[in-house]
């Protein structure tokens, strides 16, 4: 990296500039420095690590090396083709078929050289794909970040994005599936707890003598690993440092107008910029003009990074590219519910667990089901739509027994013994004695839902959903209770009183609308011909799955991978010229 000055503002040259710090825009540093080029990372937050460093750093990418292994143990045969089977289906009218092709070559690729040059390390995951009634669906599909000591990464530890408080016990970030159930069963099995008190001495101890915890783990630990690696290859991180404008001349893109804590600066980018800002999900005007009407209402309801604000479908549209909403579904969503008392990303909870567990429905205004409570977060915020199509603002009631509640909690609220008072005076958690109190506390037709609660206990009994078929397939079963003696691990009759509920309303993890771009990543114009020297990846890009969530990871694995292909083809070690 070269630095000069330039009348008003200072120059720093260099190969290839990448706007933004998760895991698609950090991949795209690594890879483009492994290839001899000169690369600058510019971040406009105090911290690295955007919304990847809170996600769950699950990658969903068929053929990965380490699916081989899994296939073996279970039993099970896939494919590139069936994937590519699957994934056409499942994006309908919006497969972009090129693209496709290109993740479903590049993603294995990716994962081999990631393993190969960097700390970046992965595990196999056996987790189902989120639409199994499909019959090219798999379960060796997903991996996930391997998690890593975070002290390695000296004094840039401090720039290191925090997780989401909400998420923590105590502090401490849960890992694995496995050590997830660890928590959920401490408060009832003496071994789980053994477990956990280990768990959390070790945690404590480490804050004593660090001041901070250094285990870090999933999306955290994919960006430690992503980022050690850039500062050992002496790539800098500019934080605090938005891209205000981009450099276009003789008709393609070739830097960025920067500005840092110590001015504007222009960064002239030789082989030109990668955008990879996050998308558009605290952007409240593209909000309007992408999503449903009932989807949002002002308020945005999303644990995304506060930082994606759209820039870099701004930026594209500047030098000439296009914001495409031709997607299934705007948003990569996900059911919330929001804690008043709490302002921002950390009073918002994603609703990963609890709906899917016996002893839990999900009603809408007219205090009837409306679908699958166990089916996949993609696929639940559209049914949430679509019941309430007609409000101005699409919600859901989460309802669970004294039983449910206290084995699993519900949002916010902790397991039993954990308290939930606070939760309840805050307005977040409605309790009442009674299925009819309950429905008069939150609006509902009390005598409506005690004949929905009715049914939905009588087919819990039977192991039967006679409406909506929940927890008849692999992927409903494996998020169900495995502990449950019933005859169908996702249903549970709601007989115990107090009775619990929670206001969901459709959130989002991320943005499926986005850039448009060309199979290697490339910004395009409205012609389809590509804009020289600017690339589009992670939740900027348009998503290459039509806005389609087909499996865990379906975010970060897309992001990855053209973030790795955008930097090869930046190097010239792809494309048209490389053939």
């Amino acid at each position: 990296m070269a630095g000069s000055a330039n009348g008003a503002a200072d120059t720093i040259e260099c190969d290839l500039l990448v706007i933004g710090s998760g895991g698609g825009a950090l991949t795209a540093a690594v890879t483009a420095r492994k290839a001899g080029l000169d690369v600058v990372v510019v971040e406009k937050q105090p911290v690295f690590g955007g919304t990847t460093a809170t996600s769950g750093g699950m990658l969903w990418i068929p053929g990965n090396r380490h699916s081989a292994a899994l296939q073996e143990r279970l039993g099970e045969t896939d494919t590139l083709d069936n994937a590519r089977k699957y994934i056409i289906e499942e994006a309908g009218n919006y497969a972009d078929i090129d693209r496709i092709d290109a993740y479903l070559k590049y993603g294995p690729e990716m994962i081999a050289f990631l393993e190969d040059n960097s700390h970046v390390r992965f595990d196999a995951a056996e987790y189902p794909d989120y639409n199994m009634d499909h019959p090219n669906a798999a379960k060796v599909r997903s991996l996930i970040a391997r998690e890593y000591n975070a002290g390695k990464l000296g004094k840039h530890l401090r720039e290191l994005k925090s997780e989401l408080p909400q998420m923590l016990f105590f502090g401490f970030a849960i890992g694995s599936s496995v050590e997830m159930k660890q928590f959920f069963r401490a408060g009832r099995s003496p071994k789980a707890f053994a477990a956990v008190a280990g768990k959390m001495a070790r945690h404590v101890v480490d804050t004593a003598l660090h001041g901070a915890p250094r285990r870090v783990v999933r999306g955290r630990a994919l960006i430690t690993r992503l980022a050690q690696t850039l500062f050992e290859l002496k790539v800098p991180i500019l934080l605090s440092s938005p891209a205000r404008e981009l450099i276009v001349t003789d008709g393609g893109v070739r830097g960025a107008v920067v500005d840092t804590p110590n001015g504007a600066r222009r960064i002239l980018a030789r082989r030109g910029v990668v955008l990879g800002s996050g998308g558009f999900p605290h952007d409240d005007k593209r909000r309007q003009q992408a999503y449903p009407a009932n989807a949002y209402d002002g308020v945005r309801r999303s644990v995304a990074n506060p930082g994606n604000t759209g820039d870099g479908a701004r930026l594209a549209e500047q030098a000439g590219g296009v914001f495409s909403k031709e997607v299934s579904n705007a948003g990569a969503w996900m059911p919330t519910s929001v804690r008043p008392d709490v302002a921002g990303p950390a009073g918002v909870w994603p609703h990963l667990v609890d709906r899917l567990k016996p002893g839990f429905i999900a009603v809408g205004a007219d205090a009837r089901r409306f679908g699958n409570e166990s089916a996949a977060y993609s696929a639940f915020v559209p049914m949430m739509l679509e019941a309430g199509a007609k409000q101005p603002m699409a919600f859901a009631w989460l309802i669970g027994d004294k039983r449910a509640v206290d084995k699993w909690g519900i949002g916010r609220v902790r397991p039993k013994p954990m308290p939930r008072r606070g939760f309840i005076r805050s307005g977040y958690l409605i309790e009442a004695p009674t299925l009819a109190d309950l429905a008069r506390k939150i609006g509902l037709d009390p005598e409506q839902l005690q004949q929905t609660v009715m049914r939905f206990n009588a087919d819990a009994r039977r192991g039967v959903d006679s409406e909506f078929n929940r927890g008849a397939n692999a992927y409903d079963a494996y998020q169900g209770d495995d502990d449950y003696d019933g005859p169908n691990l996702c249903l549970g009759p709601l007989e115990k009183g107090p009775f619990y509920a929670i206001k969901m309303f459709p959130g989002e993890i991320g943005t499926f609308a986005g850039i448009r771009t060309d199979r290697y990543a490339r910004v395009v114009r409205e012609d389809g011909s590509p804009l020289d020297g600017l690339y589009a990846v992670g939740n900027d890009q348009l998503n290459v799955f039509g806005g389609a969530y087909p499996g865990a990871g379906a975010t970060l694995g897309p992001g990855l991978t053209f973030g790795y292909v955008a930097a090869r083809h930046a190097a010239g070690l792809i494309g048209e010229e490389a053939r």
